[in-house]
């Protein structure tokens, strides 16, 4: 199954980390990512989610921080349980606006207290 990470591309930062066994360096990026919406009451929701992907992704959304973008994620069922990994076969998407836009909703007008 693939499903789609959508969100303001807050971060992009390269790893580097060195394997203990084998003593040899691996690259890979973290992205941070922000969704922003409301709850069922009409309250703001805002959630930041730090995800690894592949090296390549430095490259190809340093220059898009501050845009919403959409990560494309392929879900892997094993014995451990659900796993996601960014889905390279799929580009990221730039989008001039959050399709999830919230902004139009109200907030519940709430009950007065006696």
């Amino acid at each position: 199954m693939t499903t789609h990470m959508i969100g303001q591309l807050l971060e992009v930062k390269p790893i580097e980390m060195v394997d203990r066994k084998t003593e040899k360096v691996k690259y890979s990026t973290d992205l941070t990512v922000m969704f922003d919406g409301i709850d069922e009451e009409g309250f703001r929701k805002v959630s930041v989610e730090t995800v690894n992907v592949d090296e390549e992704y430095y490259d190809e959304l340093k220059e898009k921080i501050g845009k919403t973008i959409a990560i494309a994620y392929t879900a892997k069922v094993d014995q451990w349980g659900v796993k996601f990994y960014a889905d390279r076969s799929m580009p990221v998407l730039e989008l001039e606006k959050n399709p999830l836009d919230y902004s139009k909703f109200k907030r519940k007008e709430q009950s007065k207290k006696s």
